[in-house]
């Protein structure tokens, strides 16, 4: 655990001290802000330290000032901040246990070295505990704070729904963007893939001082997870909060494996546990291959994404490669609590098929789509099969709306995100059409019954106008797994020749 500690001129007397008993904990030590002799105000030094936690660069901070207060007034005006002082060992820890308190901040006019010590050594031992009653109470602290934005996506997420962003860019952590979008707009979740990356490294000069080794692919997995490491942080109140339901970031394994489960399963273990966070999903394609790599990566105790899935069929076919890897998890007398989501692809339905039908159907089969495997959903996770596993602690795969930018400009650009709000799921949502829904969405109600049978009738139209559903679904499904094979060809040549570039140099 990185933490960093930053006092005023007041309170640089002790930062040394406290570094050093960081250091025995086995933490990474990190000083910022003003150095002893100068004098400088406490939001200052306040800023210094809370900037290194909302871009995720650190886990826990450590505040120093006379009397403990003004630092607590700073550092809680920075989004994603629990800030609190400390005099005394029970308030250290129970405030981190309780609370999830991650910046303690003291006084060092109040205290001593010596009690100042032992307060640190029991805030940085304590972690929080998930008890009912702690999550409650902290979800309630997050809703007051969500509450004071109140925008769009507040009602989205008050309707079931959570939201997360398909986007990550290392500039949204330095610059706290990221952290923001936590705060102020509901954010609790981030998903990646290799189009997005690609363009991240392709496009910008973010990643170029950190590329060291020689193996392009190894290289961009050490770059994804330094990213992604820094989100789940970021993203841990949420997962905490949710007892493990929400708050994840997802890293894909090489689209080159889509036809190859055994090596899937080796590289999604790998990653998993080379990356340490418990929120992570590993993102596998809902091949048939992949099918069989859920299965046993869940057995396994890895939670997984998984992605390219377009019709009802695809979607049950992954949904029962995770309730038989619950099952062979409850068989073998291991727990159940592994996470899960399945990412159902709606707007690429509609561009092939604008031209196929009236007006009255026209960019309205992804929506449909995507609403029959809601309905599926709800049949498989409320089933008598699933209700024996969930009395002994599964929790149901969670259905993830992907996709869901607009493609046809005469639409509304929050036009898919309105349309499927569904209870106790997912929208994983591009930058662009988060930041627009935040401005001008539309909640409206939730998926239910008259949605299940708009989607059968819309499925009809469709039909009767010569679409193969099924067939046109393993099209996108492929040719979503081509795509990405072409990003992740990009990426790692564009590694190579970033590589070249800086050798030479």
């Amino acid at each position: 655990m990185r933490v960093v500690l930053a006092g005023d001129h007041a309170g640089l007397t002790m930062r040394a001290t406290l570094a050093e008993v960081v250091r025995s904990l086995g933490h990474e030590a990190v000083l910022v802000g003003p150095e002893e002799g100068e004098r400088v105000d406490f939001p200052i030094a306040a800023e210094a330290l809370c900037t290194e936690l909302i871009t995720g660069r650190a886990q826990r901070g450590i505040l120093l000032c006379g009397s403990g207060a003004g630092m607590t007034l700073a550092a809680n005006r920075f989004p994603g901040i629990r800030a609190a002082t400390a005099h005394d060992t029970y308030t250290a820890h129970q405030m981190v246990e309780h609370d999830a308190v991650n910046v303690l901040t003291l006084g060092t006019r109040v205290i001593g070295p010596e009690p100042a010590i032992e307060i640190t050594r029991a805030y940085l031992l304590a972690e929080f505990q998930p008890l009912d009653r702690y999550r409650r109470r902290l979800a309630q602290i997050i809703d007051i704070e969500r509450r004071r934005t109140v925008n769009p996506l507040y009602t989205l997420t008050q309707a079931g729904q959570a939201a997360w962003l398909d986007y990550i860019r290392r500039d949204i952590l330095d610059d706290g963007t990221l952290a923001r979008y936590i705060s102020d707009n509901c954010v609790t979740g981030l998903t990646s893939n290799p189009s997005i990356f690609d363009k991240a490294i392709s496009g910008s000069d973010l990643y170029d001082d950190s590329m060291s080794g020689s193996d392009a692919e190894s290289i961009f997995f050490d770059l994804a997870i330094d990213d992604l490491s820094r989100a789940a942080d970021l993203l841990r109140t949420a997962w905490d909060v949710t007892d493990g339901n929400d708050g994840c970031v997802s890293l894909e394994v090489s689209p080159l494996l889509a036809a190859d489960a055994a090596t899937t399963i080796e590289q999604g273990t790998s990653l998993f546990a080379r990356m340490g966070r418990d929120n992570l999903l590993i993102k596998v394609p809902g091949t048939p291959e992949g099918a069989e790599a859920v299965e046993e990566l869940i057995f396994r105790g890895v939670n997984v994404n998984v992605t390219l899935l377009f019709d009802e069929a695809q979607y049950r076919t992954a949904a029962e490669a995770y309730i038989r890897g619950i099952e062979r998890r409850l068989e073998a007398g291991l727990d159940a609590k592994v996470f899960s989501v399945a990412s159902v692809f709606v707007s690429r339905w509609d561009t092939p098929t604008a031209d196929l039908v009236g007006d009255d159907l026209k960019n309205k089969l992804g929506v449909a789509c995507a609403t029959r495997c809601h309905r599926a959903c709800e049949e498989l996770f409320t089933s008598d099969r699933f209700k024996a596993m969930e009395a002994k602690g599964a929790r149901r795969q969670k259905l993830l709306m992907a996709s869901t930018s607009t493609k046809d400009p005469s639409l509304l650009d929050t036009t898919y995100v309105t349309a499927l709000i569904a209870v106790d799921s997912i929208n994983t949502i591009p930058e662009p059409t988060l930041i627009a829904f935040a401005d001008h969405g539309i909640v409206d109600g939730v998926l239910n019954e008259a949605s299940w049978q708009e989607a059968d009738r819309v499925i009809a139209g469709y039909e009767a106008a010569g679409v193969d559903i099924p067939a046109l679904a393993l099209k996108l499904q492929t040719e979503g797994a081509d795509a990405f094979v072409a990003s992740w060809r990009h990426l790692l040549e564009t590694i190579e020749s970033k590589l070249g570039n800086l050798q030479s140099t």
